[in-house]
């Protein structure tokens, strides 16, 4: 595959594949976090977001990190700064914002105006204009979905995956009147980088052509298989981005727990 450097706003991607690289990342201020968008889902709000750390702005200020998991190192009102920082990045109104429990299930919920997660769910859907609705990565997949008067957000680690919560995520959506969708898949774990043991691939008999063996061992593609997974979506885009290959822009599990520290998470959102 070919490769070239990006620079966005003055950050400077090496070697990141042409293909799928249409993000531009949207830095504004210290009260703002930066983050990533997809082409082809322009007409609602939405962002990939980075880690909000190591940036700079001209005038030397620094970013301050974006950490919005609760228990992962930083207290709750850190936290929930931290959303609200998310949702004041997006630059439209937000009535309300809602976030997963995240626990690598298959659960769905549709959220509106009434809507507080109290149990485990990996993605969220809506009909309703004005509300945030928003997943949590450190390499899992995060997929963003749009279907005319319906979006959804998905988290998917390879339990997930495993358990179809995509296709759970698209027959809540198509229940709702979802029309014409479109799918952006977000900067997750790459396959260099996803190392597993053998025993991984018999957790996905389907998807045998995601998984490569490698020098030091196997290696899956969860984008791809998140891909395979969006098979009904027409309109897809990746962005091409290694969650582990770049620190100063993503948060990254399998960095953290080498080095034994807590594991926090960047936020990918979307609204009506």
């Amino acid at each position: 595959m070919e490769e070239a450097n990006k620079i966005y706003n003055g950050i400077e991607f090496a070697n990141m594949p042409k293909e799928g690289s249409r993000a531009l990342l949207i830095v504004e201020n210290m009260n703002t976090c930066p983050f990533f968008t997809a082409s082809n889902l322009k007409k609602v709000p939405h962002g990939f977001f980075s880690n909000g750390g190591a940036f700079t702005l001209a005038k030397g200020e620094p970013f301050v990190s974006c950490n919005v998991a609760f228990g992962r190192g930083d207290s709750d009102d850190v936290v929930a700064i931290n959303r609200q920082r998310v949702a004041d990045s997006i630059g439209h109104p937000v009535r309300k914002v809602v976030f997963t429990k995240q626990e690598h299930t298959n659960e769905v919920v549709v959220v509106d105006e009434n809507t507080t997660i109290t149990s485990p769910c990996d993605a969220l859907v809506t009909t309703t204009p004005g509300i945030l609705i928003g997943i949590y990565t450190a390499d899992c997949v995060p997929v963003l979905l749009f279907g005319g008067s319906v979006v959804g957000v998905v988290h998917c680690g390879w339990k997930g995956l495993k358990l179809k919560i995509i296709q759970n995520t698209l027959n809540a959506m198509l229940a709702l009147g979802a029309k014409d969708l479109a799918a952006a898949i977000g900067p997750s774990i790459g396959k260099k980088n996803y190392v597993v043991d053998e025993n991984f691939l018999n957790e996905f008999p389907e998807d045998l052509d995601c998984m490569e063996k490698q020098d030091n061992g196997w290696h899956a593609d969860l984008r791809k298989i998140a891909a395979k997974q969006l098979a009904i979506v027409q309109n897809i885009e990746e962005i091409c981005l290694d969650t582990y290959d770049f620190p100063n822009v993503f948060f990254s599990c399998r960095r953290f727990l080498p080095a034994n520290e807590p594991v926090r998470t960047q936020a990918s959102v979307i609204m009506l």
